[in-house]
Order: C-alpha cells, then sequence, then structure tokens
C-alpha cells in the first residue's frame, strides 16, 4: 500500500470514528435524556406532601384540578424496611370524562430517576390525583409529590462508552478497515496481551454477576442448598450418609418414599432434592466440587463454603478454558482469521446466556453445572494444545492436564462426558487411522498419559457411588427427592418432543418495558406431567450466536470435511442426546439448557471460525464478518436479558431491588 493511499485510509478511520462519537453524543444527549428536554419549560404543581403509608396499604391524595397539560409524575418517596413503593396516576382529560388510571410504576429507595413517570393524558388535565401502596412489611414516607416537574439531565459515562464501543467496531467492521488485515497469529505478544486483559475484564464482570443477586450470596434460606456444606461435615467424620439429616420413621415405612405428593399430602416431612437410599439422605450433587472447594475449605477455616464462591472459582475455570479451547480450534482449523473477530468469538463463547445464567444464580444446583462445563472446555482446550504444538514436553504435559480436567467433569455432571469424545476424532481420525495421535507405537508414553488420569480420577468416583449406592455407575439421579417420581417417571415421545421444541425452537417473549424480557409459556394439552419451571427461549432462536449453524444448514457448506464435519456433526448429536436427556428424565428447567449448550456452542463456534477464515472461501467474508458482530452483539444482549429476567422468583427484581432499578435507569428515556 502506497503511503497516500495509507494517509487516506487513516483519515477515513478518523473520520468513521469522530462520526461515531458525535452519534454518541447525540443519542446519550438528545435521545436518553429525551424528558428532560420534554419537561425543559414545565410549571411544577405540587399535588400532595408529608403523608406515610404502611405495608399493605394504599393512600390517595385529595384530587388537584390543573385545567390544563401533565407532562409526568414525580413521586419522593423513601421506603423505610424495604426499598420500593408503588404508584398510580388517576385522572380525567379533553378525551376521558371519568376518570382512568395507570399502571403503577415503582419509586426505589436507590433509584432518583425512578421518581420521575412520564404520562400521555388525552389533551388537557381536569382533575389527577395519585395512589402510593406500600409492601407488606414497609413504610411508605411520602416527601412530596409533584405534577409537570423538570426531570434533571441524567448522563450516564457508561452507557456512553457501551455505545461509542458497540458502534465503533460496528464501524471497523462494515467498513474496509485496517481491522480485516490484523490476522490472529499465535505467540505475537502484542495479540497476547489483548486477549488476557480481555479475559480478565470478563472474570471481573463475572464476579459483579455472581454477587448480583443478594438472596443467594446470603446464607441461603433453603434447607437442600447446604448439601455440600452438610457432605463436608460427613466427610470429616469419614462418612458419606449425611449424618446431620435424619430420616423420619414415617419416611422409612412409606410404600415409595420418592412419590413426594403423597408425602407432602399425608404430612411427612422428608428433604427436598436429597438423594435418599436404603434409610439415609446422601447429597445428590457431584463429589468432585466437594473434593476440590468445600470439604479443603472447611477443613482449613472451620467454616462452611458459600455456594456463590464455588461457582466463581468455576467461572474462573470456565473462562480460561473458553479462551483456551477458542484459541486451540483457531489454531487447528483457520488459517487468516482477523484477530478481532477471533477475540469477538472468545468474548462471546464466555458471555453465552447459559453460562452468565449459571454465575448470576449462584445456587447450589449450578455449581456441578459450571464445574462440569468449565473442566470440558478446559478439559479439550489443552488436548488441542497438545495437537497443535511441537515441544514434546509440552504435548505431554497438555495430554496429561486434559485428561485429569475431562475425567473431573464425570465427578461434576456425569452427562457432560460425552464431550470428551471429541478425543476419538482429535487423536484418532484426525488425519485417518494410519495417522492417529494414540495407540501407536511411537505413541505409547502419550497414549499411557491420556488415560491415567481418567483412571485416576474415575477410581475414587466409581467407590463413591458403590458407597452410597452399591454400584459404581450409579450416580443417584432416581434416588433424588424431588417434584416428581424418577424411578416410575418412564419414557414418552410426546414428552421428548414437547420438551425439546422448549429447549430449542420455543421464542423468547420480549416486550417494549424493562426488563424487557419474560417467561415463554409452557402450558398445553399435555396429557400427564409435563414438569418446567421456566424458559426465556429455545437456544436456536433467542441465543443469535448459534445463527452460523443455521447458515451452514441453508448454504449446505459440503466443502467442511474431515475432522472438522466429524467435530460438528459428533457435538450436534451430542447436544441433542444431552437435551433430550434432561428433557425426559427432568422436565424444562432453565439451568439444564446449560448441560446440551456447550456441545451447541461448540458446534456453533467451528462454523463461525471456517466462516470467517479468509482463506476458504466457504461463504462471502464480507457478509460473515458482518453478519458475525451483529449476532455477537445480540448474543451479548440476550445474555444481559437473562442476567435482569424476570421469569424466576429468584432473580434480581425480587433478590436486590436496588441494583434491579439502578440498572433500569439506564433505559429511561
Amino acid at each position: 500500500m502506497t503511503s497516500k493511499a495509507s494517509d487516506k485510509k487513516v483519515k477515513k478511520l478518523v473520520c468513521g470514528v469522530i462520526m461515531v462519537f458525535l452519534i454518541t453524543c447525540f443519542l446519550e444527549i438528545f435521545v436518553f435524556n429525551f424528558s428532560s428536554f420534554r419537561t425543559m419549560n414545565s410549571s411544577a404543581m405540587p399535588i400532595a406532601d408529608n403523608f406515610s403509608v404502611n405495608g399493605g396499604e394504599s393512600v390517595a391524595t385529595e384530587a388537584y384540578t390543573v385545567n390544563g397539560p401533565v407532562r409526568n409524575v414525580y413521586a419522593n418517596i423513601a421506603v423505610e424496611n424495604g426499598d420500593e413503593a408503588y404508584v398510580s396516576v388517576w385522572m380525567t382529560d379533553a378525551g376521558n370524562k371519568y376518570e382512568y388510571g395507570t399502571p403503577e410504576f415503582v419509586v426505589c429507595n436507590g433509584s432518583s430517576r425512578s421518581r420521575f413517570s412520564n404520562v400521555y393524558p388525552f389533551g388537557d388535565v381536569n382533575n389527577i390525583y395519585v395512589i402510593v401502596r406500600a409492601a407488606d412489611g414497609t413504610v411508605a414516607h411520602v416527601k412530596d409529590i409533584t405534577i409537570n416537574r423538570r426531570v434533571p439531565f441524567d448522563i450516564k459515562p457508561l452507557r456512553a462508552l457501551a455505545i461509542f464501543f458497540v458502534l465503533t467496531l460496528g464501524y471497523l467492521i462494515f467498513t474496509d478497515s485496517f481491522i480485516h488485515d490484523v490476522y490472529f497469529e499465535h505467540g505475537n505478544k502484542r495479540q497476547i496481551a489483548v486477549t488476557l486483559v480481555a479475559m480478565f475484564l470478563i472474570m471481573a464482570l463475572g464476579r459483579f454477576l455472581n454477587t448480583a443477586d443478594t438472596a443467594l450470596v446470603q446464607n441461603p434460606y433453603w434447607p437442600h442448598h447446604k448439601q455440600y456444606q452438610e457432605l463436608a461435615h460427613s466427610l470429616k467424620e469419614g462418612s458419606v450418609i449425611l449424618t446431620e439429616k435424619e430420616v423420619d420413621e414415617r419416611l422409612l415405612e412409606v410404600e415409595n418414599p420418592y412419590d413426594t405428593i403423597t408425602l407432602q399430602a399425608e404430612g411427612i416431612p422428608y428433604a427436598m432434592d436429597y438423594a435418599y437410599y436404603e434409610g439415609h439422605y446422601y447429597a445428590y450433587f457431584g463429589i468432585v466440587p466437594e473434593l476440590l472447594l468445600y470439604y479443603p475449605y472447611y477443613l482449613l477455616t472451620g467454616r462452611d463454603l458459600p455456594n456463590y464462591i464455588a461457582i466463581y472459582a468455576f467461572f474462573l475455570v470456565f473462562v480460561a478454558g473458553a479462551f483456551l479451547l477458542v484459541t486451540g480450534l483457531v489454531r487447528k482449523y483457520s488459517k487468516r482469521m482477523p484477530y478481532l473477530l477471533y477475540l469477538l468469538l472468545c468474548v462471546a463463547v464466555s458471555l453465552t446466556a447459559n453460562f452468565v445464567f449459571l454465575v448470576a444464580r449462584p445456587d447450589i444446583y449450578d455449581v456441578p453445572i459450571i464445574g462440569g462445563i468449565g473442566f470440558s472446555f478446559a478439559g479439550i482446550g489443552l488436548w488441542l494444545e497438545a495437537l497443535n504444538t511441537n515441544r514434546l514436553w509440552l504435548k505431554r504435559l497438555a495430554i496429561t492436564l486434559g485428561s485429569l480436567f475431562v475425567a473431573l467433569v464425570a465427578g461434576c455432571r456425569p452427562q457432560l462426558v460425552l464431550l470428551s469424545g471429541v478425543a476419538v476424532i482429535l487423536f484418532l481420525l484426525d488425519e485417518g487411522l494410519g495417522k492417529r495421535k494414540l495407540f501407536t507405537r511411537k505413541s505409547v508414553i502419550e497414549t499411557v498419559l491420556f488415560f491415567l488420569p481418567i483412571i485416576a480420577v474415575a477410581i475414587p468416583v466409581c467407590w463413591y457411588n458403590a458407597a452410597r449406592f452399591g454400584n459404581i455407575l450409579d450416580f443417584g439421579a432416581t434416588y433424588s427427592l424431588t417434584s416428581n417420581d424418577m424411578n416410575n417417571r418412564g419414557f414418552n415421545f410426546d414428552r421428548l418432543f414437547r420438551s425439546l421444541y422448549y429447549f430449542l425452537f420455543q421464542p423468547p417473549v420480549v416486550n417494549a418495558d424493562y426488563p424487557f424480557i419474560h417467561s415463554a409459556d409452557l402450558s398445553g394439552d399435555y396429557m400427564g406431567r409435563l414438569l418446567y419451571e421456566y424458559n426465556y427461549g429455545g437456544i436456536f432462536v433467542a441465543n443469535a450466536f448459534m445463527f452460523s449453524i443455521w447458515v451452514a444448514l441453508i448454504k449446505r457448506c459440503r466443502d467442511i470435511q474431515g475432522s472438522l464435519k466429524g467435530l460438528v456433526v459428533y457435538l450436534m448429536i451430542v447436544g441433542l442426546i444431552i437435551a433430550g436427556f434432561d428433557a425426559n428424565g427432568a422436565g424444562i428447567i432453565y439451568r439444564y439448557t446449560c448441560d446440551f449448550a456447550p456441545a451447541f456452542v461448540l458446534a456453533a463456534v467451528l462454523l463461525w471460525i471456517v466462516f470467517l477464515d479468509r482463506s476458504r472461501g466457504l461463504i462471502d467474508y464480507t457478509f460473515a464478518s458482518r453478519f458475525f458482530y451483529v449476532c455477537v452483539v445480540l448474543t451479548l444482549v440476550y445474555s444481559f436479558l437473562t442476567f435482569v429476567g424476570s421469569g424466576s422468583t429468584v432473580c434480581l427484581e425480587n433478590d436486590n431491588k436496588v441494583l434491579f432499578n439502578v440498572i433500569g435507569d439506564y433505559f429511561r428515556f
């Protein structure tokens, strides 16, 4: 490129960034502060002040005659013993002789902007009054209620920075910028530094997500969420039986102890979600998190390790594993991928909605799931490192550690072990059986190192199963005292197909009001017990990162051959098997999407890699890069919606009202 052409490209880039900056300023000043301009010339009218509303009660102000325009209502309320009060507006106007009311808006202690609510009457308002409602157990102290109060400017640097960053990246990708000519280079020190910064930023974000739900950060008030802590106490006494859990005598005598509906109806106490077998309670969840985190922590400190800390520890493993895995796949299957797209690929995988859900909802159910995913990603990533490196010592170390991590999956979430089947393709079928990496005379040491960690982990895991249930392969799924009898649940195609639809293809329920996403309606005419909690949409429809799979199906990319095609097909099959297993064996519960999401995510990653590799030309690179960026942005938006979503009773809206409303302030115009 000539110096003149280079200078022209730099000028174009600078002009583009300046334009993005101006657009960001316009959006922040004029769009997000629209209400400030709308009320700029308004004259405030106080309609009530200084009264209190006790919990569970509602108080209406006296009607105020306006005979003029009303643009907003300002409710200055401080809530005692709580965070929220609720306000509705009642009025008559030029188009309504009889009074009508608006929906309640929330006033939160920690959000000054929540005190304002725009109102949109039909013409001039005649009379207006306000009803203030206090939640049970709280007292709402109303300082004043005013109409037509000017809304102050609310410039949010974080919002502006996010918009500027997203638009700038979009400009770089959608134009012929230098970013397309900066390729991923393994060993490039500058790229390594940038990649590490991105990885640590995601880990820091994970810490915020992990501690956001204060109800789960505090000592859980649900007894069944303390199984790992109780197991640590029992292990110290030399027993795998939960010695602190006493079994009611009536439970010992009941014909079917796993019919929990009958237990509830007959008033027989039982430990919800514990494994019950031959008169004893056991921890239902995998033993590996216990041995790695809970038990050592208890021995060293004498205190119980909170579940949210265990989940964050595994999240760190997961993020590091995700970056390692994506790097390994790019090194193996791509020759010319732009570095920015590689980095976005790492970010999108690390912040996929299903994984964000796990770290942001840190209860006991999610501990073994995120542990299993983290170990799976790290293990497969290490295996790829062994295939990609030419250094013998590193190859052997990576094989050993990769097998160790993958083996640990069985003691976390057994169904995720199916992901380790990629080893067959990577080590035996990658270049054909004649060039396999294991089971040859030259690879005896590597073969031993591959299997040795697996055997070392399998022995204690199998012993633990045998000590509890008398069978080395029995992980205790059918012994759980859960919402249904797992022993007699059976199998039928009707339930399977319905559940797979909800897991894979159910459109998300999105509306225009914060928090924007809600649980999908899973009701139907299934003539039996279809167990479900809530669902934020099927993974192939709601998560735009999966759209590479749709593109591959539409484009019929027959040029994807060899081990690459084998990996994609295998991962898709594994994802369907795990989804079907969970759907039939448990029910439609959003956390179960995290069991099969890793397989589909990895399949999507492989397809994105071949689409974005400029040396392949399977589809037009310009289209692929732009489409990929849009999908990444939509993926991150969906992850954010999953974080703030209100589909469950355990959510920010219920457990951290201040944070929920402060985040909502970013979407008040």
